[in-house]
């Protein structure tokens, strides 16, 4: 019989691990770019960002999942650490929601809840409908798990040694309280050690004194979720998850010494023992957004001096971020390519800024430079489509296969636009310097104000990809007509030129219409670029052109 017990208990868990993981996939590809909205949004108010992360974590049903969301948007845009701290507060506390929301006997609707996830996933029409049906099917599985372990917790409860085992946690509160963080960590889901927690408790295995004790151990092995998935990145990540650690510690050992007082005041307002664990991790989560949440500034400042930035030497054409360990953590992944896609963005700026002054300045001291950064952009391009095929051979869902076929379509824009850049500039300038030919006065003024248009359409571009704001990317697409209209109109001013006969056009001509064709094409790569954050918004197939 104890053999049968342990495997149906063991059984259990797995499936609860599945729902959990399941309804947080579900509904990050459902809400997780209005997340990252919201924090690119936020401004400076730390208010709103704890706001974002209480209602993050009631969207994603977890805060893990919402923490290590958070870092991956920390590898691509400079979000201010401190709000990070108050968006992981917020999701410390929302997470509570979901533990009280379990702790009532709400498993008998398991499988009304699992149809209307079926139904949604299997015949949504929209991919966000279909990912939310996936999260309302993880759900449902979560209450089918509890259900399951409800009913094995109470034949557990008549085998005598283990309820002197669980008794003796009662008097052991430093045991249990190591044994919740052990077992937070190897599930690496607080929620999931919760609802193991509510099932035994319910059937009174664990008396009340001992449940304080392994909440408070579960909530700082949570922390290891973040922490495991911010390993390799870049430093703001890091700051983020040990941030998040140092939180959970700190709570827990002011929390420790008041235990006696603590448990009976949450026994209590408590009908059972269900109730006390909801109650308990409420009580917890809601003590650290008190005592913390005034002083986010000041820990922020103390961990960017604990983990200070890389300063040494960082090589242009090398990955900086990439690291094929995290292959099998698709988050961790998708976050150090979109950090490397932004220093190789970074780069083409250069080459643009670059081309801007070689072309209006006459400075054929640039082009050498424009050279060598294409040559790095073309080696950077092979590395990151190399980790992205690596990463496709992993198991990930569809959403997640999208996101990795944009980001190489991306990639590959971001060459094209290196290689118009270089190709155009270098061979027509050189000439031009060569001959001690020039552009006329009128010309070059034209070159510059359409050089600076595309150069601001490429900016914003990049900014969609950071914020991955849909109706930015719109703008960009509806801006990139403009800018064909606007290569129109100077081509005919050029031709113009050209029949009056002035002199440098006459000189000039196959250099300027060259780069006015070349750089309508970097538009279009830059509205491309765009098409490819709405592919990974909408999730549907076949968005870009």
């Amino acid at each position: 019989m104890i053999d049968l017990l342990f495997l149906q208990v063991i059984g259990g868990v797995f499936l609860l691990l599945y729902g959990v993981r399941l309804t947080g996939q579900g509904f990050e590809l459902a809400f997780g770019s209005a997340l990252s909205r919201a924090w690119a949004a936020a401004g400076g108010s730390r208010v709103r960002a704890f706001a974002v992360g209480v209602a993050g974590t009631a969207a994603l049903q977890s805060s893990g999942a919402l923490v290590t969301l958070l870092i991956s948007f920390a590898q691509m845009a400079t979000l201010p650490l401190a709000r990070s701290l108050a968006v992981v507060l917020g999701a410390d506390l929302g997470s509570t929601l979901t533990v009280q929301v379990l702790s009532f006997r709400i498993y008998q609707y398991a499988f009304p809840v699992l149809s209307l996830g079926v139904v949604l996933f299997l015949w949504g029409r929209k991919g966000k409908v279909r990912a939310v049906g996936q999260g309302i099917v993880g759900f449902g599985l979560v209450l089918l798990a509890l259900q399951f372990l409800a009913g094995a917790a109470g034949d557990a409860g008549r085998i005598e040694g283990l309820r002197i085992l669980m008794a003796d946690l009662t008097d052991a509160p430093f045991t249990a309280f190591v044994l919740g963080l052990l077992f937070s960590a190897l599930l690496q889901s607080g929620t999931a050690v919760m609802i193991l927690l509510i099932a035994f408790a319910r059937q009174g295995l664990l008396a009340p004194p001992a449940i304080l004790p392994l909440v408070l151990g579960a909530n700082v092995g949570s922390a290891t979720v973040a922490f495991v998935a911010a390993s390799g990145l870049a430093v703001e990540g890091k700051r983020v998850a040990w941030g998040h650690l140092a939180l959970k510690v700190s709570g827990a050992l002011l929390f420790l010494p008041f235990l006696p007082v603590a448990q009976q005041a949450i026994a209590s307002v408590s009908r059972d023992g269900a109730h006390i664990v909801a109650n308990a991790h409420t009580c917890f989560n809601l003590s650290l957004a008190v005592l913390f949440f005034p002083w986010v500034e000041k820990i922020s400042a103390v961990l960017t001096r604990a983990i200070p930035a890389g300063r040494g030497i960082v090589p242009r054409g090398k990955p900086v971020y990439l690291d094929r360990e995290h292959l099998p953590v698709p988050g961790a992944a998708f976050g150090q390519v979109a950090r490397e896609i932004l220093r190789m963005a970074d780069m083409v700026q250069e080459m643009l800024d670059d081309a801007l002054e070689a072309v209006c300045r006459g400075e054929v001291s640039r082009i050498e430079r424009i050279a060598k950064a294409d040559d790095d952009v073309d080696r950077l391009t092979r590395e990151i489509k190399g980790f992205l095929s690596a990463l496709g051979e992993e198991t990930l869902d569809s959403g997640q296969t999208q996101q990795a076929v944009a980001y190489i379509a991306i990639v590959s824009d971001l060459e094209n636009i290196g290689d118009f850049v270089d190709k155009t500039v270098t061979d027509h300038l050189r000439n031009l310097s060569d001959r001690n030919q020039r552009f006329s006065e009128e010309g070059a003024g034209e070159l510059r104000s359409f050089l600076s248009e595309v150069g601001s359409l490429y900016s914003e571009a990049i900014s969609t990809f950071v914020t991955r704001d849909s109706n930015a990317a719109r703008n960009v697409i509806a801006r990139r007509k403009e800018i064909t209209v606007l290569e129109r109109e100077l081509r005919l001013a050029h031709i113009r030129r050209l029949q009056k006969g002035t002199p440098e056009s006459l000189e000039s001509s196959a250099a300027h219409l060259d780069i006015l064709s070349s750089w309508k094409g970097i538009a279009y790569h830059c509205a491309s670029i765009a098409y490819g954050v709405l592919q990974v918004e909408s999730g549907s197939e076949g968005v870009r052109h």
